[in-house]
């Protein structure tokens, strides 16, 4: 869908003069000297970028670098969602006023590393790599874009969910590197999981998987493994249900890209290199600019999809805080 809405006055606090990070600025005329509390909604018709303004942060980037979603503003700071769910006061912190895309490194903390290349290289480590990249290239082209985490600590899924909800994201797309490995195969095994009951998510999977294999197929030196119904599918449990939770939870159109298979030692080493990086990035970066600028549906679609019940993620008696400032 083509996602252009008629500008409207972007109307900021007094105090604040800078907006965070993740947050295009408005043109100056735009800008209001004002103490009502809003929201407002701006965007460049020519380009279709759409920026979602606040003016109370709806995050905040704490003193540590951890993004978080916030409760509410109070007198002495913040109050929190900490990354393993509990409700904590922060008293400083960048404030994030919306954003358009929401990247969740898969895994991270020394309980939930994901799976783990013959060369030692662990999954929450090329998630995280590959997001980072990803965001600096949206940033770029004016798409104001959050991570989930932002370096190796824990946080639960219905945490990372409900920060691309509470930020009003378009986009929320969970990076992770597959394991097992399936049979031999002479393109990318690239797997998306989308939301079974939403068609923007089916579509956001399609445009993914076509840039992401396209990109990855230059690397004609790689064994690449695939699974006979690999391609964009819907993975449902026993009862019908979306069975990984960054699928089912959010509202947000979401999806989980399984890039290729880390314990597949030919895969595992292309993952440890910058090259890699770059390339996942850029081509990840370049679907979610497409899906939310053209209509282009996208291919790579498996019906009728996969029966599995997957493991619960991290649960948060397991999960150990980070500190947020």
């Amino acid at each position: 869908m083509n996602r252009r809405f008629l500008a409207l006055s972007a109307v900021l606090l007094a105090a604040c003069t800078s907006l965070p990070v993740g947050q295009t600025a408005p043109s100056s005329s735009s800008v209001i000297t004002t103490t009502t509390v809003v929201t407002t909604t701006t965007s460049t018709i020519a380009d279709t970028t759409t920026t979602v303004l606040s003016s109370t942060p709806l995050g905040l980037i704490t003193p540590t670098g951890i993004p978080v979603a916030v409760r509410l503003v109070s007198p002495d700071g913040y109050i929190v969602w900490s990354p393993c769910g509990n409700l904590t006061r922060v008293t400083d912190g960048e404030p994030i006023y919306g954003a358009r895309v929401v990247l969740d490194p898969g895994h991270g903390g020394n309980r939930d590393i994901g799976s783990q290349g013959r060369n030692g290289l662990p999954e929450k480590v090329a998630n995280l790599r590959v997001a980072f990249e990803a965001q600096a290239q949206l940033e770029a082209r004016g798409i104001p874009t959050v991570l989930t985490r932002t370096a190796d600590y824990a946080t639960t899924i219905p945490v990372r969910a409900r920060l691309a909800d509470h930020l009003g994201a378009e986009v929320l797309v969970s990076i992770h590197h597959n394991g097992p490995t399936p049979e031999p195969s002479p393109t990318p095994g690239t797997e998306i999981f989308y939301q079974s009951f939403s068609t923007e998510s089916r579509r956001l999977g399609g445009v993914l998987y076509e840039h992401v294999v396209d990109a990855l197929s230059q690397f004609s030196e790689v064994r690449w493994a695939k699974a006979p119904d690999g391609g964009v599918i819907t993975v449902l449990n026993e009862d019908g249900r979306d069975t990984y939770g960054m699928v089912r939870r959010p509202r947000t159109p979401a999806v989980l890209l399984e890039m290729g298979y880390m314990s597949n030692p030919s895969e595992a080493e292309l993952f440890a290199t910058v090259e890699y990086v770059e390339v996942a990035g850029r081509a990840i970066a370049d679907a979610i600019e497409a899906y939310l600028s053209t209509d282009a549906p996208g291919t790579g679609w498996y019906e009728p999809g996969r029966t599995f019940r997957a493991a619960p993620g991290l649960s948060g008696a397991e999960c150990v805080e980070t500190p947020l400032e």
